[in-house]
């Protein structure tokens, strides 16, 4: 070969595949991402066996949850829903304070099963909600888990043994990240490209209490006293970006680079002098080589009271890619609490169909969950620290 067309592979190595110039992970270093991408992608059912009802303790009366689940043994086609499984009472919408609605659609991603979990678990007047996008080779085997696990950590600290929310929500982040790493053993799945954004929220004594890792945005609506755009959008949390100067200042720190390559969209992490991990976000569980370079499971938290509402949702990036914040409140307000299940779909598939626009053959997963209050007051302002 010669040096021109030595130099020319050595360029395309160092360029991101169209297909994947929007995705969490790049994949410019086929060495690194070898051993994960040929093995047999066969989607793991990690659910913990622990009934998510049964964390609150035997106090609680009205309970109600749902979560996703696998889908084995078809071939989902793009914007196929994500299995769900469901316990308690199914009416509680009826009688709760937050009326819910959700999807979770697989994408058109380059060569994964849909990625993104999520779930929703209510009981009497307080109600606890997530949404996990999965990365990498392994990413819908890592989401699986954590959206399993990270409740038996955080659910009892709260309302069995009455620790501060945002207190336990730290813990619960850190436990579910250890904990995965055992598992993720002797289940034979490989953390070292793999891993996923987790957003929570609690509902409870009208607040809202908020953690996340990663750029699963959650977003709540106020009135505007505008009657050409009713709501507000106040973002209750903050993308983890590499480029974040404090972000960025924790990787370099920690042995890391922070870099946009030819082609691509995001700026990405890398180890010094290495083509890997790729990753877009500066925060998530598992993702054992971006550890090494700064990327923590560590999550921001803060509590909002609630005064004046109308609703919030949690969305995986899928959604916020091309919509705003504000597009999506302004979408969602349009339906009001007894349409949530249709604001929630017609979200995505907005969001499906600026993929298309845009990306052509590449659509990412797509979760959208959303929590209508009744409303009561004025405003949601963040609790001083």
């Amino acid at each position: 070969m010669s040096s021109q067309a030595d130099k020319g592979a050595a360029t395309q190595d160092k360029a991101v595949q169209k297909a994947r110039r929007r995705l969490s992970v790049s994949d410019v270093d086929r060495k690194a991402q070898e051993s994960g991408n040929n093995k047999k992608r066969v989607i793991q059912d990690c659910t913990d066996q622990t009934n998510l009802l049964e964390l609150f303790g035997e106090t609680v009366k009205r309970r109600h949850s749902l979560c996703g689940a696998p889908v084995s043994g078809v071939q989902q086609k793009g914007f196929d829903n994500k299995n769900c499984s469901q316990d308690g009472d199914k009416n509680i919408n009826d009688v709760h304070p937050i009326t819910v609605g959700y999807c979770c659609k697989k994408g058109l991603k380059p060569e994964s099963p849909n990625q993104d979990d999520f779930f929703v678990v209510r009981a009497d007047d307080m109600g606890v909600f997530g949404v996990f996008d999965g990365h990498g080779p392994f990413g819908h085997d890592v989401s699986n888990m954590v959206h399993s696990i990270l409740p038996k950590h955080f659910i009892p600290a709260v309302f069995q043994k009455k620790e501060d929310p945002l207190d336990a929500f730290t813990h619960a982040y850190k436990a579910t990240h250890e904990e995965i790493c055992q598992q993720a053993q002797s289940r034979n799945i490989d953390l070292s490209l793999s891993g996923t954004t987790a957003t929570t929220i609690m509902y409870k004594d009208n607040c809202l209490h908020v953690a996340h890792v990663g750029d699963s945005r959650a977003v709540a609506a106020i009135p505007s006293g505008n009657p050409d755009q009713p709501f507000t959008a106040i973002d209750l949390t903050k993308d983890h970006k590499p480029c974040d100067p404090e972000e960025k200042k924790r990787i370099e720190e920690s042995g890391g680079q922070v870099k946009r390559l030819e082609g691509d969209i995001p700026y990405r992490i890398f180890l010094k002098g290495k083509l890997f991990p790729g990753l877009a976000m500066s925060r998530s569980i598992g993702d054992l080589k971006a550890v090494q370079c700064g990327v923590t499971c560590m999550p921001d938290v803060k509590t909002f009271k609630i005064d004046k509402h109308e609703f919030f949702m949690l969305c995986s990036d899928g959604v916020w890619e091309f919509i705003s914040s504000q597009e999506a409140i302004d979408m969602v307000g349009k339906f009001g609490r007894d349409q949530v299940q249709q604001a929630a779909e017609k979200l995505a598939q907005s969001a499906w169909q600026c993929w298309i626009r845009e990306e052509g053959t590449v659509v990412d997963d797509i979760t959208v969950v959303i929590g209508y209050f009744t409303p009561t007051n004025d405003k949601m302002e963040p609790v001083a620290a």
